[in-house]
């Protein structure tokens, strides 16, 4: 007897029923990727589907060396990620993705110059099951050499001095601005005092003016 799968059921279930509507599944990734050797890289897939994600929806990750040579499976998914037990990428594939918001994504860690080549990323979600491939091209570079980190330096030194003279103009600014304010304050104090002295000089004149008027008064 052959055993049921339930993902051939539904679909011939909505096949008979005449309201099937398979279209092509839409795979997207990352395209050309450069990454340092020794280091670990993401290879982004997400995808689109016109039916709804399920527990049948299966990802199969592929990769083809630069050079002639085989392709071989490195990864596949479905309810549960499946890394290599075997070959090149043994130990160094996980999964990265969220099958539930479309996302196929894995990581490929301790990258090595023999890792440059082709990946393809595939999503089959029944009853669209139809589709291209997605591809990722890695390229596998050097590590950071002296020359980069100096200049990497350079960059951050220059910025942190940049920074440094900006704090140093703003707080030179507030100070010289406080002191002449200051001066400017201590400009208008002798002459508001010395308009006063003035008045109250001129009274005191006019009050002895007046005492000697009364007093000349009184004589008379």
């Amino acid at each position: 007897m052959c055993p049921h799968n339930p993902a051939w059921i539904l679909l011939l279930a909505v096949t008979l029923t005449g309201v099937v509507e398979v279209g092509a599944i839409e795979i997207y990734t990352g395209g050309n990727v450069e990454a340092r050797n020794g280091s670990e890289q993401r290879l982004r897939c997400t995808f689109r589907s016109s039916a709804p994600v399920s527990k049948q929806t299966t990802v199969t990750w592929q990769f083809w060396p630069l050079e002639n040579g085989n392709g071989e499976s490195i990864f596949y998914y479905l309810q549960q990620p499946y890394p290599p037990s075997t070959g090149r990428f043994k130990g160094r594939v996980a999964w990265s993705g969220d099958i539930w918001k479309k996302d196929a994504s894995i990581i490929v860690s301790e990258l090595q110059f023999t890792d440059n080549g082709t990946f393809h990323c595939t999503v089959m979600n029944p009853p669209d099951v139809h589709g291209v491939a997605g591809e990722i091209k890695l390229r596998v570079v050097h590590k950071v050499t002296y020359s980069e980190m100096l200049i990497l330096g350079i960059v951050i030194g220059s910025a942190t001095g940049l920074v440094v003279l900006i704090v140093v103009a703003v707080v030179t600014i507030q100070l010289l601005r406080k002191r002449n304010e200051k001066e400017e304050e201590e400009e208008d104090k002798p002459e508001y005092e010395n308009k006063n002295g003035t008045e109250l000089e001129k009274l005191n004149c006019e009050t002895e003016n007046l005492t000697e008027v009364a007093e000349s008064v009184g004589v008379s």
